[in-house]
């Protein structure tokens, strides 16, 4: 291998990416193949089980119920997560994300949908073994929330082409043989995660060394990691208000084609892998409350414009700003990874996973009344409160 010049070791020094393992790699393949086919329905889902005689309350009972399950299963997983070899638990939860799209795939109505929405839930499981797996692959800790927001920018770097193509195939082939080309691809991204190494919690002899060493400094993170968790449960409530919302919202009110539909989630995803690795950096440079901060004043300025601009064109650049607004939950443990002990690590990031679900369980129900009294409404009661959260980040969180 040829030396680094001066200017190529500086810039080999501040890539996020520097030291990331095999295993990393793997994880990140698998989010690249399990996102796409994921994608290819999910961002139009909305507009699919309205074609199944769901009206609006229905549609939001439909989130609401994927999200309630989804809450159930990150503080067993991560208590899981610190006891047993992550690789397991992490092919144990993703398996039930191969069929849910199947399951979709075979409804008559919006309510055999449910079994499907119980099945995505149950795969969130998985979610504080893999982060909690990201992090004890990160040795510098300067570098954790690039890290972080890299691995899953590749999960949305899928998404920015697959509800194209998606929206695409719907319009050539029924939607049904589109959720089990899914349902294929979530098998393959599964599968991926056996070629992982083993990855067992650390020893309690050696993690206890890591503990803070009195009663005062314990109480004192345990305060911290529970307004963190609690400002981004109020973030996540008042987004899935009206977040489900955006694709019906599309068709509906503006003059989007369903393949411009298709694109606009594309161009949103685009928003989170760009600004999602953005703002991972400059929550490693600057401050991460202040980065959280930002991504929730991302939703305000995207959703405001989205209600009054109707051409295609503008609608684009608010769908990317729009994206930036969905990265707050990993900027979220990318903070708690760093206070966490070692020996409850995956139960600590389980705790904002956790309440951030729990608040995205009632918000999508309550849109649906909202909406139905006026889409105009729903959604400006979900920007309504997230300037002052904005505001109480950027002052009240401390690192």
């Amino acid at each position: 291998m040829p030396p680094i010049t001066p200017y190529g070791q500086v810039l080999h020094s501040k890539l996020p990416f520097r030291g990331f393992s095999r295993d990393i790699w793997l994880i990140c393949l698998s989010n690249i193949i399990g996102a796409f086919g994921e994608g290819l329905y999910f961002w139009g889902f909305p507009i699919y089980v309205r074609a199944l005689q769901a009206d609006y309350v229905q549609l939001g009972l439909i989130f609401s119920a994927l999200y309630g399950v989804a809450a159930l299963v990150p503080l067993p997983g991560g208590l899981l997560a610190d006891r047993f070899d992550r690789k397991k638990i992490l092919i144990l939860s993703w398996t039930p994300w191969i069929f849910a799209p199947l399951i979709y795939s075979f409804a008559d109505n919006w309510g055999q949908l449910i079994p499907g929405t119980i099945c995505w839930g149950a795969s969130m499981l998985g979610l504080p073994a893999i982060t909690a797996y990201v992090i004890t692959s990160v040795n510098d800790r300067k570098r954790l929330a690039s890290a972080l927001a890299l691995v899953w920018s590749s999960y949305s770097l899928s998404y920015v082409f697959a509800p194209t193509v998606g929206a695409y195939l719907t319009t050539t082939m029924d939607m049904r043989f589109v959720l089990r080309i899914s349902s294929l691809l979530a098998a393959v991204s599964t599968g991926i995660f056996l070629l992982l190494r083993n990855q067992h919690p650390q020893k309690r002899d050696t993690a206890d060394k890591e503990e803070p060493e009195t009663l005062k400094d314990q109480r004192k993170l345990w305060r911290r990691l529970l307004l963190w968790a609690a400002i981004s449960a109020l973030a996540s409530f008042f987004m899935s208000i009206a977040r489900p919302y955006v694709p019906t919202f599309l068709d509906e009110q503006t003059t989007l084609s369903e393949f411009q539909i298709g694109l606009f989630g594309s161009v949103n995803y685009a928003g989170i892998t760009l600004l999602g690795m953005s703002l991972g950096r400059l929550g490693d440079r600057w401050r991460k409350s202040g980065a959280i901060g930002i991504s929730m004043l991302f939703y305000v300025v995207s959703v405001v414009p989205m209600l009054l601009i109707r051409g295609p064109i503008p609608l684009m650049f608010v769908a990317f700003i729009l994206g930036g607004s969905a990265t707050g939950t990993s900027l979220v443990s990318s903070y708690v990874g760093t206070i966490a002990p070692q020996k409850k690590q995956g139960f600590w990031l389980s705790i904002p996973q956790t309440t951030s679900l729990l608040a995205a369980f009632a918000a999508p129900y309550l849109g649906g009344f909202l909406y139905t009294i006026s889409p105009y409404f729903a959604f400006i009661v979900s920007v309504s409160g997230l300037p002052l959260i904005a505001v109480f980040a950027f002052t009240k969180l401390k690192e």
